[in-house]
């Protein structure tokens, strides 16, 4: 079951229990405090900037001396990145009242485009490093109250967590659209929700193709380059912190 939205995007995939308690469980241990937050965050960050150091352009304010991870500019960018994945888990049941706020932020990097040099492709950089410090953080030991994942049910949240971050840029990929067509007068507002491809369901996955999506990100509407995007390729230690 699908939402219907309006415009171009495609629905929000509704995920079902099962599913809403795989990725609340996920979150528990990756995001349940605003520490386990700013390590998600400052760890994501640093890797989009190994990956692709001209997104740096994107943070005048910011200053890359080796030490940026210490720094209150970078600390409050990283969790200002965790708080969309914290309003996509809070907002499961109703997925769609986070379409204004995506479609605003999308705008914003439009404007970014011709002010700092936002790429499109960026968006792929970022979703491959956010699954890939997910799954580090997932896999990672802990000793809270809430139990260790299973390798299975890390697998199953990857795929969740894909989907909804694909949901999510889609539709802060069209805002940045309009952001760019409104300022060149040519927003063509003709496309449907068929023209896009659905997100597909769970239970459409082998298990086998899970882990593969796991590895590369199979959304062509994005940068193929990045399809096996190795995080820690620029960095001279790789190890986990």
């Amino acid at each position: 079951m699908y939402y219907n939205t309006p415009s171009t995007i495609s629905p929000w995939y509704d995920y079902d229990e099962n599913e809403k308690k795989i990725l609340k469980l996920s979150w528990s241990i990756v995001g349940s405090d605003q520490h386990e937050m700013e390590a998600l965050g400052t760890r994501t960050y640093e890797m989009i900037f190994n990956q692709c150091p001209d997104a740096r352009r994107l943070f005048p304010f910011m200053k890359f001396d080796g030490k940026e991870k210490e720094t209150t500019g970078f600390i409050f960018q990283a969790l200002r990145f965790v708080q969309v994945l914290e309003s996509g888990i809070r907002n499961l049941e109703s997925l769609q009242s986070l379409d204004i706020i995506l479609d605003n932020l999308g705008r914003r990097h439009g404007k970014l485009e011709s002010s700092s040099g936002f790429h499109k492709w960026y968006w792929s950089v970022f979703l491959e490093c956010v699954i890939y410090n997910l799954r580090h953080f997932m896999d990672k030991p802990h000793k809270k109250k809430h139990r260790q994942m299973t390798s299975d049910e890390i697998d199953e949240a990857i795929v969740l967590w894909r989907i909804l971050l694909r949901n999510v840029i889609e539709r802060i990929e069209v805002g940045y659209e309009k952001d760019l067509a409104n300022r060149s007068g040519s927003f063509d507002t003709s496309s449907t929700i068929e023209h896009r491809v659905r997100a597909p369901k769970l239970k459409e996955y082998s298990r086998s193709s899970s882990i593969a999506m796991n590895k590369s990100d199979s959304n062509h509407s994005f940068s193929e380059m990045f399809a096996t995007l190795n995080p820690f390729k620029n960095r001279k230690n790789s190890g986990d912190k």
